[in-house]
């Protein structure tokens, strides 16, 4: 359920903004109904500037491919893209008609619960998270509203912090640093087909669905180390039909992960076909194939069918 809407203009600046809840529970690995609040900030923006506040998706690593689960491949390649408390600076920079700089800059909340219930055994060590992304972006935009975009677009992206974490047994605390730097990128290359894709490294980054949302080892108390990415070709085979074909890989170091049942290595391949039957109504099926590799357990794989019939207003 979404809603956006638009206020007074104040000193040039359009107010405004956006509301959209799930009706999960508030973790979502839980798989339990109820409502989940995904979004819900309010800005202040032109064509130079945008402020903003509240819940947001992340400055860093804010690519996401086209994949029916709204999960969207995290903790298997797509880094970011959580939800959590912020506040926005954003300049926009126009050197022509066709291009223009993206310039980001958020503080935003350390934690968030609403992926997986132990995050919270962590807790910030006062003070923000500081995210930063630069973008550019060439050519005429394409689309309106939240799906405008140009036909190439390329970025890079940082986070830094702290968490701290507590074991009660022993009396012992420990401060993990949280950093991550990613890379973004999508081109439309000719009329009817493309790609998109990431890459992130970093470490302590399961708040940012990277690490298969692993923060600390469990022994240590020390943050994990990750890498990983996905890729993905778009087709549209008609104004109103189209596929999306990719895969994406979370690979923490071994090293770093539990040796009783820490997971070291995720991926998923995907591949769908969907049809926008009018401006309101969308019919899509997509064909998975995930992996996880364990520390000291048995590897686990599957296929899985999901369907979409979406209707928008």
């Amino acid at each position: 359920v979404a809603a956006a809407y638009t206020g007074p203009q104040f000193g040039g600046f359009q107010s405004g903004g956006v509301i959209v809840a799930l009706f999960f529970n508030d973790s979502v690995i839980a798989d339990q109904y109820g409502l989940l609040p995904l979004q819900a900030f309010g800005e202040l923006r032109n064509d130079d500037w945008r402020f903003a506040a509240g819940l947001m998706f992340d400055v860093f690593s804010p690519g996401i491919p086209t994949v029916l689960p709204f999960s969207a491949l995290g903790a298997s390649g797509n880094a970011g893209n959580s939800f959590r408390g912020q506040m926005r600076l954003e300049r926009f920079l126009h050197p022509a008609d066709d291009a223009q700089w993206t310039l980001q800059f958020a503080l935003s909340e350390p934690i968030t619960s609403t992926i997986d219930p132990t995050f919270r055994v962590s807790e910030d060590n006062g003070w923000p998270n500081v995210e930063a992304r630069a973008a550019l972006g060439l050519g005429q935009i394409e689309g309106v509203g939240l799906a405008a975009s140009r036909p190439f677009q390329i970025g890079v992206s940082g986070v830094a912090g702290q968490l701290r974490t507590g074991d009660p047994l022993i009396g012992r605390q420990v401060v993990a640093d949280v950093w991550g730097l990613g890379s973004d990128v999508r081109w439309k290359i000719g009329d009817c087909w493309g790609i998109a894709g990431e890459v992130f490294t970093g470490e302590t980054l399961g708040t940012y669905n990277a690490g298969i949302l692993q923060n600390v080892n469990p022994a240590t108390l020390e943050g994990i180390r990750s890498s990983g990415g996905w890729l993905e070709t778009f087709v549209y085979w008609t104004p109103c039909l189209h596929s999306h074909i990719g895969f994406g890989i979370d690979d923490p170091l071994d090293r770093d992960i539990t040796v009783n049942s820490g997971r070291t290595y995720n991926s998923t391949i995907f591949s769908n076909l969907l049809w926008d039957v009018n401006q309101v109504f969308r019919i899509g099926f997509e064909f998975t194939y995930r992996k996880t590799e364990y520390n000291n357990l048995r590897d686990n794989e599957g296929t899985g069918l999901h369907t979409q019939f979406q209707w928008s207003f």
